[in-house]
């Protein structure tokens, strides 16, 4: 059972009895800050594994290996980790966004005045580590679970506010970022997931704040369906979920409720927790219209 203690990392909708319709799959998102939900507000909401999870209904879901700010090596780290391991091999579907916290920190916006800069020989020493982290990174999940399904989430494009002629060679390099988690993954037998077609380079209405790189749940539901179109065409998220959604907790208080929960007994209970939105079934998922 996994325990309350692991707020930070894992954001649930809402806690319930597993409805009939779940499915018997354990989905585990790893990575960074969108596979965790962080919003523009520096607070973890419902992100797309959240999403994804409300779509697929799986009996367990899990985002404790996802952790605003890690690298590729870093979320290595996780996936070494006794807990990592043990979340891997029981999973049955692993969704990994990991990789923008290699080259994000190279560039930098001055959201005042609408402006990119960074060192393209940085940046380019930078994205060859995060190939090689990547591998790895596929390797160590295939050996611990060959039989799970590994889908590897692209990344969209982060600096709609800036004025235009400061996106292209930006842009290009989250181009080159993408294409390295895409060749990787089709070596390793993973699925690739593209959402930067979605977002485009003015997505400014996913993302909101000019000073901060992170989608609002309108993005993360561009991001789930992204996902959707890949593991089940026809399927997907409709927008009205969106007014469903709870409030998003902040960094701080998500750290409070930890450190409140690692002082509670170990769950015994057999009733399980899944991702869901009280009030929408899993058949309105399946929708043509956003």
């Amino acid at each position: 059972m996994i325990r309350r203690s692991m707020l930070l990392c894992f954001f649930l909708i809402s806690s319930i009895t597993l409805p009939v319709q779940a499915s018997a799959m354990n989905y585990v998102a790893i990575g960074d800050s969108l596979a965790a939900g962080q919003t523009p507000n520096r607070e973890i909401g419902a992100g797309y594994a959240d999403m994804i999870a409300l779509a697929l209904q799986p009996e367990v879901f899990s985002k404790q290996l996802s952790v605003p700010g890690y690298t590729v090596e870093q979320v290595i780290g996780q996936v070494d980790s006794e807990v990592g391991q043990k979340a891997i091999q029981s999973a049955d579907l692993i969704t990994i966004s990991a990789g923008a916290n290699d080259l994000l920190p190279l560039i930098q916006n001055d959201s005042n005045r609408g402006m990119l800069s960074f060192n393209a020989v940085t940046a380019a020493f930078s994205l060859n580590g995060v190939r090689e982290d990547y591998a790895l990174l596929l390797e160590k999940i295939e050996t611990l679970n060959p039989d799970a399904d590994v889908y590897a989430m692209g990344y969209y494009f982060p600096y709609p506010h800036v004025f235009d002629q400061h996106k292209p060679a930006v842009s290009r390099q989250l181009d080159v970022l993408n294409e390295i988690i895409e060749q990787e993954a089709d070596k390793a037998g993973a699925v690739f997931v593209p959402v930067a077609d979605r977002f485009g380079l003015d997505a400014a209405e996913y993302l909101p704040n000019p000073g901060d790189v992170h989608p609002n749940e309108a993005g993360y539901l561009e991001m789930a369906n992204a996902f959707l179109d890949m593991y089940a065409p026809g399927m997907q998220l409709p927008a009205s979920i969106l007014e469903q959604l709870p409030e998003p907790v902040s960094l701080s208080e998500l750290l409070k409720q930890r450190e409140a929960a690692d002082d509670e007994p170990e769950e015994t209970s057999e009733v399980e927790e899944t991702a869901a939105i009280q009030g929408c079934t899993k058949e309105e998922v399946y929708t043509a219209a956003r």
